[in-house]
């Protein structure tokens, strides 16, 4: 380990040592509450500092909570037994499934190659891909992953020098930040969202379905999106009229997949039928985790699916599912105990009196700036959302309209190389430096708040969302 992560494991582990044996009694505030807070405090240090990988911190968290009784055993490991959590693992067998039958590339060479030779059309044949892959591919990390070779190709083949293409940068950052916009819209498409709903049913014991998240998210999140492109192709002009050999680069990859195979038929079958049960779940009420298994089992059924478990289960990131399990665990350890009440109070106290819709874009603005703490907007949901259903609950207001509506702006986290994984792996091109993504990533982080802070005087009250007065 470096120095810098044993500096922030002691930072983590003091900060639990002094809350639960040196803070004095509180008033309004459990032992349970104490401990579970005190555990709160160790998980963001770790998860700011990255003083250990997500796994460790997922064994740690739910080891200290049942060691200092700031919950029962069987309420430690709560966290994996939510739904919401499996839906993580769903995604990932299916972007797998997807990558594997090779339809995901098929589908992202066509649209791209629909787009002609015009740099600005490539820009927009990007985009419409990454939001075709939205609904097909449950995965920003495995959208871009799968992107990102195919930008890469259109680069080298109209020679663009590493570092020095305006085009390159520009298809870089809508790949990763108009991309994780569109994620917002769409349940399954980010793993942050499912700790959003895992965590807002647990507090509430009321259920979001795919298309309840859909009607709320999808809306903004897309013309977000949209505003997003204009605005990077603005940031990053072309600095050629015509990619030349980089359409050509396109049609001869599309030319080398040959005819659609089987597979990729079986597949694309299978995740409009999937997709079709998750946009009608208000009517057949099937929760989303069930229709989620049963694209699972089709992917993987014997002779007719597209691969086994063996190769599925290598692509899950089951240290995300152990750190995500964990912070729901913790989640829900804060709000039984009280502590996520009483921080509630605390810290929102100031705003506590003001109309809900300007209580709401104050957050907003918090949580954005929060992004600089944070790698990720799964730990940083983990972290707020018992607190922010805690407020709305003393205020009077519906927990589940402040939780799904700030839940869903927590995904913004375009700033640093670590704030999310697209911006890790567009870092790893080598064609951006990080200086050029902190930039891009300002003006977008700016972009999303001011633009989602319209939405809650606007869109979020017309659909009922948020309170008119």
């Amino acid at each position: 380990m470096t120095a810098k992560k044993w500096t922030g494991l002691a930072i983590a582990f003091a900060s639990l040592v002094g809350i639960i044996w040196f803070v004095p009694p509180i008033d309004g505030l459990t032992p349970a509450g104490k401990a579970s807070l005190a555990v709160a405090v160790f998980a963001i240090v770790v998860w700011m500092t990255q003083a250990v990988d997500d796994a460790t911190s997922g064994f740690l968290i739910v080891f200290l909570l049942a060691a200092l009784n700031a919950t029962t055993v069987a309420n430690a490991f709560a966290g994996y037994s939510n739904t919401a959590l499996w839906l993580i693992v769903i995604g990932f067998v299916m972007a797998a499934g997807m990558e594997k039958s090779g339809l995901s590339k098929r589908i992202a060479l066509f649209l791209v190659n629909l787009a002609g030779g015009s740099p600005i059309r490539i820009y927009w044949a990007v985009a419409s891909v990454m939001l075709v892959l939205t609904f097909l591919v449950p995965s920003i990390t495995a959208r871009t992953l799968l992107m990102l070779p195919i930008v890469m190709g259109i680069g080298m083949a109209f020679n663009a020098k590493e570092g020095q293409s305006n085009i390159v940068k520009a298809l870089i950052f809508i790949v990763a930040m108009s991309g994780t916009i569109m994620s917002i819209g769409v349940l399954t498409a980010h793993v942050g969202n499912p700790v959003t709903v895992g965590l807002i049913e647990s507090a509430t014991k009321k259920a979001i379905s795919w298309s309840d998240w859909f009607r709320a998210a999808a809306p903004p999140a897309f013309s977000l999106a949209v505003l997003s492109v204009v605005v990077i192709a603005a940031m990053w002009k072309p600095e050629v009229k015509s990619l030349g050999e980089g359409h050509s680069y396109i049609r001869r990859e599309l030319e080398a997949l040959g005819r659609i195979k089987g597979k990729e038929i079986y597949t694309l079958v299978v995740f409009c039928f999937i997709l079709l049960l998750w946009a009608t779940d208000s009517i057949h009420k099937i929760n989303v985790v069930v229709v989620g298994m049963v694209a699972v089992i089709l992917v993987l059924w014997p002779r007719f699916g597209v691969m086994t478990w063996s190769e599925a289960q290598r692509r899950v990131p089951w240290n995300v599912f152990i750190v995500y399990g964990a912070g729901l665990s913790l989640g829900a350890a804060l709000v039984s105990s009280g502590a996520a009440k009483w921080l509630a109070g605390v810290m929102l106290s100031p705003i506590a009196q003001m109309p809900q819709a300007t209580q709401l874009i104050i957050l907003l603005w918090i949580i954005t700036g929060l992004q600089l703490f944070f790698t990720g907007g799964g730990p940083k949901t983990t972290a707020l959302t018992p607190i922010i259903i805690a407020h709305a609950t003393a205020i009077g207001a519906d927990p589940m309209t402040f939780a799904l509506i700030l839940g869903l702006n927590m995904p913004h986290q375009y700033i640093l190389p670590v704030s999310n994984m697209p911006n890790a792996v567009a870092m790893g091109t080598g064609h951006i430096t990080a200086g050029e993504l902190q930039k891009t990533g300002v003006v977008i982080s700016l972009l999303a708040v001011v633009f989602m802070s319209v939405m809650v005087l606007t869109y979020w009250k017309w659909i009922g969302m948020v309170s008119a007065g």
